[in-house]
């Protein structure tokens, strides 16, 4: 790789972006990626440049099907001559990429992370001396440091969603099983009259009433972090919703982003998508016993879809439809639809799907 005139300022450290596209000149390729580990079974997409490539930012995947697998399962850099035969990008972008080259990122023996420059179909064949040019940039630029810095955000950003799903929770789902309990103690209280126990039940009410104030109160001390909702990246705001559900599913979601989400998806519309995942992935969690569940986020052709897609137990259990009201409220807001339908292997698909207006909102 020849040295290029950023290569101080980037071992400077200017973040994995500036690394990236001084990346991507040195070794003369159309895009280049950053792939980021999210557990020890998936990698998500972090960062990207390039048209082939900076649609493909948030995507989850599992590292066994991930040609960067070998890169972080090894610590090794690697040259893929092949990428359609063996690649993961969505088949349109896939057939348009020739080769990649992909060396690991991290300090040490901890490899969190892979950078990949990539050549379009007729273009040449990476060679391995461009492969190690690549590596040995690597070692000379911040990147270590960059990835701790790009994990920190990471963890950062679900955090914030970790809170405002307790939030929800406690809004919606808590406070309603209070407020239910307590109609009916009051409905016991009057058939009582005033004996003693009638006015027992009627201060646990009072107690009921009491304990809703404090939690309202709770909620709204609560730190957000999302003063500026926009301040994260779309993608970046969905993949914490999944990751913040994980542990409940007991599976590992996929993500798959088509189209220009990001910049397609703003304003009020992000925030409804942001809750409409959040309440389907908890249906899962909830309902579905689930061993696998895929997320599609598309905005293509004028249109945003969003499918939760999971292999549980399907449509039939009515506690399933729990939260559902709330989606189809969110789709008829933006002049769109919700769907449900059973996948041919079984489980449930759910279809959020709106129109896209002009300015994404």
């Amino acid at each position: 790789m020849p040295t290029d005139p950023d290569d101080a300022s980037v071992a400077a450290g200017h973040g994995l972006n500036v690394i990236m596209r001084a990346a991507l000149r040195g070794a003369d390729g159309d895009f280049a990626i950053v792939a980021l580990r999210v557990d020890e079974k998936r990698l998500v997409i972090h960062d990207a440049v390039g048209p082939l490539a900076i649609n493909m930012v948030g995507n989850v995947m599992l590292v066994r099907e991930s040609v960067a697998g070998p890169v972080l399962l090894s610590g090794r850099p690697v040259l893929v001559a092949d990428y359609p035969e063996r690649g993961a990008a969505p088949p349109p972008v896939r057939r348009q990429i020739g080769s990649v080259i992909m060396v690991p990122l991290g300090a040490g023996d901890r490899i969190t992370g892979v950078l990949a420059v990539g050549r379009r179909a007729e273009r040449p064949v990476f060679t391995p001396q461009e492969l190690d040019e690549l590596a040995a940039f690597v070692r000379r630029s911040s990147a270590p440091r960059e990835v701790e810095l790009a994990h920190e955000q990471r963890r950062l950003a679900r955090l914030v969603e970790e809170r405002a799903r307790i939030r929800d929770d406690l809004h919606d789902h808590v406070i309603q099983e209070i407020f239910a309990a307590a109609m009916a103690l009051q409905a016991v209280a009057e058939r009582l009259g005033d004996s003693a126990e009638g006015r027992e039940v009627a201060r646990q009410v009072d107690g009921l009433d009491a304990t809703t104030q404090r939690i309202r109160g709770l909620i709204s001390d609560l730190p957000t972090g999302r003063e500026n909702p926009e301040s994260m990246p779309l993608p970046m705001r969905l993949v914490a919703i999944v990751d913040s559900v994980t542990v409940a599913l007991k599976c590992l979601p996929t993500v798959q982003f088509v189209g220009a989400v990001d910049a397609l998806v703003t304003g009020e519309l992000s925030l409804d998508l942001e809750a409409v995942l959040r309440e389907a992935l908890s249906n899962v969690a909830r309902h579905a016993a689930a061993g696998s569940v895929q997320i599609q986020v598309a905005a293509t052709d004028g249109r945003l879809v969003l499918d939760v897609i999971d292999d549980g137990r399907g449509i039939g259990d009515p506690g399933r439809r729990s939260g559902l009201d709330n989606m189809f409220r969110r789709a008829q807001r933006h002049g769109g639809v919700l769907e449900l339908a059973t996948p041919a292997g079984g489980g449930t698909q759910v279809t959020w799907a709106v129109p896209l207006s002009a300015d994404g909102a």
